[in-house]
């Protein structure tokens, strides 16, 4: 546990030294979360503006910094180096991709300050938030480790990633502010889906069902297409 802790703190230096890195996975997803906080007319747009920085800061602070990283690892050789130190691969991978997922909590902390300071709707339901919070954690995690897949460079991460990126960013935006019924339910199903599903619920919105699938089955499909096709050796 220390050598992953140890690893961990190393890992978020070396992201606040890159500043390439810095800003897709922090200044820019807590740049545009805090202007449509600040945006005239949107303030009201309580479903619409917390899917927003949800889907921001998932999908290009964790999802797409994510898989930048573990590309740049494993093309350097680190990731085959640290497997001989007695850090399991389990906690390699973890700590490689922890310090995107601490980064990103503490964007969100730094969203629910300032949108309960600007007046922003606070739900009634904070409890499916938290689920589709935690539900786009697994998401983007998993979905790091499959792109990586076909990733054969760190550079290139900025283009594999684009397809479930902006699935993300259009099905949880869609989702959040049109009505939870009719054939628009089918789109829960789809990446990130499920986000804007659950928080549209929050407010009310009732009970998505397809979302409790969406939120089970992506995970699980990226996770088994990382296990089984993950590489450690530096790709040609």
């Amino acid at each position: 546990m220390n050598r992953v802790a140890a690893l961990t703190f190393a890992e978020l230096k070396l992201i606040v030294r890159n500043r390439t890195l810095l800003v897709s996975t922090l200044i820019i997803p807590l740049g545009l979360g805090l202007f449509i906080t600040f945006t005239g007319g949107v303030r009201d747009a309580g479903p619409y503006l917390l899917a927003m920085q949800l889907v921001f800061v998932l999908g290009m602070g964790i999802y797409v910094s994510a898989t930048q990283t573990l590309v740049a690892r494993r093309q350097s050789q680190v990731l085959k180096r640290l497997r001989t130190s007695g850090i399991s691969d389990s906690g390699l991978v973890t700590a490689t991709i922890a310090p995107t997922a601490i980064l990103a909590l503490v964007q969100f902390v730094v969203f629910a300050i300032f949108d309960v300071a600007a007046g922003v709707p606070l739900p009634s339901s904070p409890w499916l938030i938290l689920l589709a919070l935690v539900g786009g954690l697994a998401l983007v995690i998993t979905a790091a480790l499959a792109t990586t897949i076909v990733t054969p460079a760190a550079e290139r991460a900025q283009i594999t990633t684009l397809p479930l990126f902006f699935v993300m960013i259009g099905t949880g935006i869609v989702l959040a502010i049109l009505p939870l019924e009719g054939w628009f339910q089918a789109l829960a199903l789809l990446p990130g889906g499920m986000i804007g599903t659950f928080v549209q619920a929050s407010f009310g919105g009732g009970f998505p069902l397809l979302a409790l699938v969406s939120l089970v089955l992506w995970p699980v499909l990226f996770g088994m297409l990382a296990r089984r096709h993950f590489r450690w050796d530096a790709r040609a």
